[in-house]
């Protein structure tokens, strides 16, 4: 399996082929966090890093303890990832591709998370924390008129914590949007 040139070239603190065991990652600041080829590993961050990419790991668990600068993180080809975001801890932008059994913990989903694309993933799952019951809710079951597989779509978490998933279309430009947004774009002109 061949890295993410994107997340390659990045300068980054790399975790590479651990396997069973648990380990305590202090980035420099200015570096992303790069995990890949690794199974049955506990990561706990302990300091800010710019970015966090997950590629071709399985049963990996991550521990965001410090925030992430870009508040980003892309997980690519891995199965049975939970990420853990800590209180206090912001992801704008969870990217998740090619992966299957992917959980993403949070304490509260209005105030840490706002979306998550994915694209041919299974098992996807926001599992929100926020006092009471523990609440799993399943993105696979999220979108409607039974899209094919291979269309990627985007799970926003609103203020309120409603969660609303588009279909991902691609504007003249390229940049990623919606449906429902390009739609009210025309409405307003």
């Amino acid at each position: 399996m061949t890295h993410n040139p994107f997340l390659q070239s990045r300068a980054r603190s790399l975790l590479s082929g651990y396997h069973g065991t648990a380990l305590t990652v202090q980035p420099k600041r200015r570096e992303g966090l790069y995990i890949c080829h690794c199974s049955e590993l506990a990561v706990t961050v302990t300091e800010r890093c710019a970015k966090a990419g997950i590629e071709a790991c399985e049963n990996l668990s991550v521990y965001l303890n410090s925030p992430v600068m870009t508040e980003m993180c892309e997980i690519t080809s891995s199965r049975d990832v939970d990420l853990y975001i800590s209180p206090g801890v912001t992801l704008r932008t969870i990217t998740i591709d090619m992966c299957s059994g992917v959980n993403v913990h949070v304490q509260d989903a209005a105030a840490q998370l706002f979306k998550i694309y994915y694209h041919q993933s299974q098992g996807t799952k926001l599992v929100k924390h926020e006092g009471g019951p523990v609440q799993r809710v399943d993105l696979d079951t999220l979108p409607v008129n039974n899209e094919k597989q291979t269309t990627q779509f985007v799970c926003r978490v609103h203020s309120d914590g409603a969660i609303q998933t588009d279909k991902v279309v691609r504007e003249a430009k390229g940049y990623p949007t919606t449906e429902e947004e390009l739609a009210e774009q025309y409405v307003d002109e």
